[in-house]
């Protein structure tokens, strides 16, 4: 039987890591391995901070925007990657964004890598948490790196492949890092999405989309859908809201963070599994879920995934959580806005997410 995608993941990602000698991670913090962003810490460079790092690729929404010859999104989407996973600290200051774009000649030839990073300066924009924490730390557009790479890639459009990467670099006070806590009692506040994210999009094009952009005979065959990117949904088109960027809660988790102490969760690949990367052994009880946007209700009926299928594929409208007392949760909805309370965290003897979903419990180990 064929690997599956997450067992051919595990295979790398262990071989990486055992690549890597473990004087190349001696200043890394051993609470941060294995979560969101690592942290670094240097007392003679930074004493009073912990350096934060991400490094993230937006994945094969990329197809999307090439398809719709659409550009200046998914760069915001390439920033909201890397900006999400440091906002998982809670009160981080974003100080560098460095970004590479792989491509083919089309769009060199035709300036689109000007749109692609268009959209990243408007996801930096959403990135500059000085104001919210009073700091002078702001957020810069630091080295890109543009490639050719025409033999190496390849799109439904002809020489217009291309592939983005970003990595920011933060910064977050000692002293908030060491508050962060997860025990049983606490709340989990889920804050909306702006949709599907970027997260799941093979299996989004393939089971709702009929591919008739594409131009890969070898490609093609894996479209299983009935939609064209045009086609209405929802007051809207497929593409449109296939395509709506990625939200960031980097200015959100700052003012949370300000003045409360939280735990934060990106709900990104592996959905609610990424609860599941916490070190404390607790068990999160997810029993009041968001209502999902209608496209997850479509991809559901057109893919005949279950529940359980959905959830640890899709964010299904909860963007990120917020792990937080019991007593604060009242007040970080009033700053959060679009969000609610979705469940809480409960005792156990080991790390598990579980969902109560249409009278069933649905749980969800490792990640």
């Amino acid at each position: 039987m064929k690997p599956s995608y997450q067992e051919r993941e595990n295979k790398a990602v262990d071989a990486i890591k055992k690549a890597i000698p473990s004087s190349l991670k001696s200043d890394m913090l051993p609470e941060s391995k294995g979560m969101f962003a690592e942290l670094y810490e240097n007392n003679g460079v930074f004493p009073r901070h912990y350096i934060a790092s991400a490094i993230d690729s937006v994945g094969t929404k990329i197809i999307i925007a090439e398809a719709m010859e659409k550009y200046d999104t998914i760069g915001i989407d390439c920033v909201a990657m890397s900006a999400n996973d440091l906002a998982t600290l809670g009160a981080v200051s974003p100080f560098l964004f460095m970004d590479c774009i792989s491509c083919q000649s089309e769009i060199q030839e035709k300036a689109i890598t000007g749109d692609i990073v268009k959209g990243m300066s408007k996801g930096l924009a959403q990135c500059d948490a000085s104001k919210i924490l009073r700091n002078s730390i702001r957020i810069n557009f630091g080295k890109g790196e543009t490639a050719s790479v025409d033999e190496l890639l390849s799109s439904p459009k002809s020489g217009y492949a291309f592939e983005v990467v970003g990595s920011m670099i933060g910064f977050i006070n000692k002293t908030k890092f060491k508050k962060q806590k997860i025990k049983p009692n606490q709340k989990i506040i889920a804050l909306r999405s702006s949709g599907t994210h970027s997260n799941g999009y093979t299996d989004l094009r393939h089971y709702l989309l009929k591919g008739d952009f594409e131009t890969r005979a070898e490609f093609k065959r894996k479209y299983k859908g009935r939609f064209s990117l045009d086609d209405k949904f929802d007051s809207s088109t497929i593409g449109k809201i296939l395509l709506e960027p990625t939200k960031i809660y980097i200015e959100a988790m700052a003012k949370i963070s300000k003045n409360f102490d939280v735990v934060g969760f990106n709900n990104t690949g592996y959905g609610l599994k990424n609860l599941n990367r916490a070190k404390n052994s607790v068990e999160f009880r997810i029993n009041n879920p968001l209502k999902p946007q209608p496209i997850f209700d479509l991809m559901q009926k057109e893919s005949g995934f279950s529940d359980e299928q959905m959830y640890k594929t899709f964010n299904m409208g909860m963007g990120f959580f917020v792990v937080c007392s019991r007593e604060d949760a009242d007040d970080i909805l009033n700053i959060a806005k679009d969000a609610d309370v979705v469940g809480d965290v409960r005792k156990s003897n080991k790390t598990i997410t579980i969902l109560e979903k249409n009278n069933k419990k649905i749980v969800f180990k490792d990640y």
